[in-house]
């Protein structure tokens, strides 16, 4: 007999609602949950990957311990316990003798729960938490704060104007997809700013096929365009905001003809884009992955968006870009308040590594937008979003593996992430992995960063454990589809069970995570079971509410020209910086390489680096893909479906090939992520983890990154394209 359980898909970020079929105890069938109050049953092709991700037999089910040398593929199944025992007692050992700070810690993209490696990290003292926070949403995250006190998240349901820029839902989160189809169906009018034409410039009013890496330009023109002709707010810019005299001055060079020749868009399009975000009100502008990724110009966009919403007056509207937490939603316990910030001493903050380059995204500028967030209620703005963005730059963590300069790295925790895949300059990645005295890695499958590790303990997948979804305006109690398999645990269980054995018992009083969401909802009258069966919790919005607490910022203003940038020593307000290797700012390069790469596209089903795994995955998507135009494939002599290198000065790798008029001919798009798990693990070959990994292609040294937070660029590069002469798997 078959019953039904409800759950939560993780396999991205968005949880959306799931039912279980239950035979035997074990599950047999996966669909969406129309009961669900934020996805109704809307699921895509990942969510359908969970009963083969959860059974799938080479799934990490007990902890490992490393035998031969490191790299070998060589383990030993041991208890957690001794497991625990034995990393504990090493992470002690090295502490005491190079100090805290002698461990790091990378994580992944949300697929195991954050607050908990945060509030380890700073009870054990080591200000060196890292990842691709650099490059993916907390770069935008402290900039908003910096700007206006806060990080928001456009309201498409009830917009006008929905701009996508640099951001393809159809490819990376379900529900905004169907959401904007929904809109466009309304009659909602759509700009999209992509290189590419994806699905979503399909149904839009106005696609602007941009240069890569020229995102600010353009932002700076529509500044220009909607100030010259008056389209701003002007009661909002008067009352609300610091220093629009001097951004007038700042856009004043950015003419239309001036933007259209460094975004390589007409004239016309420019300008009527700028007024149809401009006059249509409410508007929502997104953020996107792809003007994170752009290196030097990453911050500056982020700021440059921020801006453009703010002057328009489409900031805490509906239909905007509602600001701040709603009641009762705000009451609940945020993963802030359970990170422990306050326990790491002001001591070990200033040994945070890469701080002193980009102070902006370490300790400093994040002390800064927490002072100025406090002075808003905390149920109204919580500092969770700045929280985040508080790390050590990677680039400077790995070279401390290395050189231990300016101490020695020498001891690294991994959770569910996958450096070798996610980090640019993967080889320094490897080396640095080598060399340390301790690596821990806590996975769902074996992964070449994974392959390096003293111990791996086994991650239970999302649908083994429970989660509060928590969002500004909602909060939904994501349940347990099955029991954890095997010996599988969740992240609160890893670090609590070693958090215990390092002195830490009295800060980790909740036996259970479910403990954890309990206390977390307490100040709503609620426990996690009682939020499940009341199927969520949401708030009521009230919109500019600015006008009764301010924003947190130093001056209370939205900070066109911000004070935080200028007292950090980065530009306090936005300005384009070209690309370092560019078609104009370094031309005799660009005849070397002369085609303009973009690596981290999304492709369904597969998410990053993960479910390469996982058969039904790769039949839709067996191959790493590099994608050319037919007019450029043709000129080079080259046939789909052939392998091909891809080169830039930093290295080369090889792809399969695509041919698609979706793509500008001067431009390459490749997808990022791949390794193989049908290759063998042990050393060389490490699931041939060099031969196809995009990030093998990009820089990451101090001129090609974003000044002010270290972002590297994965985007927007120099590149060139090479047959192979024996047309075999590179």
């Amino acid at each position: 007999m078959k019953t039904q359980v409800r759950t939560y898909c993780g396999l991205c970020h968005p949880r959306c609602g799931l039912v279980f079929d239950i035979e035997n105890g074990k599950a047999v069938g996966v669909r969406g949950d129309k009961d669900h109050p934020v996805t109704k049953g809307l699921v895509c092709a990942r969510s359908r990957l969970m009963l083969e991700h959860l059974y799938h037999p080479d799934r990490i089910n007990y902890p490992l311990k490393r035998k031969g040398a490191r790299g070998s593929g060589q383990w030993e199944q041991i208890s957690w316990e001794q497991a625990l025992d034995e990393a504990a007692e090493k992470l002690d050992a090295l502490r005491s003798r190079y100090g805290a700070e002698t461990l790091a810690f990378t994580h992944g993209t949300s697929r195991t729960y954050h607050w908990d490696e945060r509030r380890f990290n700073n009870l054990f003292g080591t200000p060196n938490i890292c990842g691709a926070n650099n490059i993916c949403m907390c770069p935008s995250q402290a900039v908003e704060y910096a700007t206006y006190g806060g990080f928001t998240w456009g309201d498409m349901r009830h917009a006008q104007c929905v701009v996508i820029w640099g951001y393809a839902p159809s490819k990376s989160n379900f529900p905004d997809w169907a959401g904007l189809k929904q809109a466009q169906k309304n009659g909602v009018k759509i700009i999209v700013v992509d290189p590419r034409r994806i699905p979503e410039a399909d149904i839009a009013d106005i696609w602007l096929p941009i240069r890569p890496g020229t995102d600010v330009a353009l932002m700076l023109g529509w500044l220009k365009i909607i100030i010259d002709e008056g389209l701003y707010d002007t009661d909002f810019v008067e009352r609300w905001t610091v220093g629009f005299a001097d951004l007038k001055k700042v856009v004043a060079a950015y003419t239309p003809e001036k933007v259209a020749a460094i975004t390589w868009l007409d004239t016309e399009q420019i300008v009527a884009s700028a007024r149809l975000y401009a006059n249509t009100k409410p508007a929502t502008l997104t953020w996107g992955f792809g003007t994170d990724k752009q290196g030097i110009n990453a911050t500056q966009t982020a700021r440059a968006r921020a801006i453009l919403r703010a002057v328009t007056g489409n900031l805490d509207i509906q239909g905007g870009e509602p600001l701040g937490w709603v009641e009762p939603v705000g009451k609940i316990i945020s993963e802030a308040e359970l990170e422990k910030t306050e326990a790491i001493s002001a001591e070990q903050r200033a040994k945070q590594l890469g701080a002193d380059r980009y102070p902006f995204f370490g300790y400093p500028g994040w002390e800064r937008n927490l002072e100025n967030n406090r002075k808003l209620p905390p149920d109204y703005m919580h500092p969770s979003m700045a929280g985040i963005s508080c790390i050590a730059h990677a680039h400077s963590v790995f070279e401390a593996m290395l050189s231990d300069k300016p101490y020695p790295v020498r001891a690294a925790i991994s959770l569910a992430s996958n450096p070798l895949l996610s980090l640019p300059n993967p080889r320094r990645t490897y080396e640095a992995l080598k060399s340390l005295d301790l690596y821990i890695v806590n996975e769902y499958y074996m992964t070449p960063s994974a392959a390096l590790a003293d111990y791996v303990f086994p991650s239970c997948s999302t649908v083994e454990t429970t989660q509060l979804w928590h969002s500004a305006d909602f909060c939904v109690a994501c349940p347990r589809g099955v029991e954890p398999l095997f010996e599988r645990r969740n992240s609160y269980d890893f670090w609590r069970g070693l958090g215990i054995r390092l002195g830490q018992e009295k800060d980790w009083p909740w036996q259970t995570v479910e403990e954890v969401w309990d206390h977390c909802l307490a100040p709503v009258g609620l426990t996690f079971a009682q939020l499940v069966e009341q199927n969520g919790i949401f708030g009521k919005r009230e919109y500019r509410r600015y006008e009764q607490y301010g924003f947190g910022t130093p001056s209370g203003k939205v900070e066109l020209r911000s004070r935080i940038f200028e007292e950090l020593g980065a530009e306090p307000l936005p300005v384009y910086r070209e690309m370092p290797h560019s078609p104009t700012g370094s031309p005799e390069l660009y005849k070397q390489y002369p085609l303009i790469l973009i690596t981290g596209s999304r492709f369904m089903p597969m998410y990053h680096s993960e479910q390469r795994q996982l058969p039904s995955a790769r039949r839709r998507h067996p191959d790493p893909i590099v994608t050319l135009h037919p007019q450029t494939a043709q000129e080079m002599e080259m046939v789909e479906g052939e392998w091909i290198r891809i080169a830039t000065p930093q290295g080369s790798i090889c792809m399969r090939l695509k041919t698609s008029d979706r793509l500008d001919p001067r431009m390459v798009d490749m997808d990022h992520g791949w390794w193989f798990p049908e290759r063998q693990e042990a050393l060389p070959e490490l699931f041939g983890v060099f031969e196809a990994n995009a990030n093998v292609l990009c820089p990451d040294s101090p001129e090609f990154c974003s000044p002010e937070i270290g972002s590297w660029p994965h985007s927007a590069l120099l590149c060139r394209v090479e047959k192979i002469a024996t047309q075999a798997q590179q």
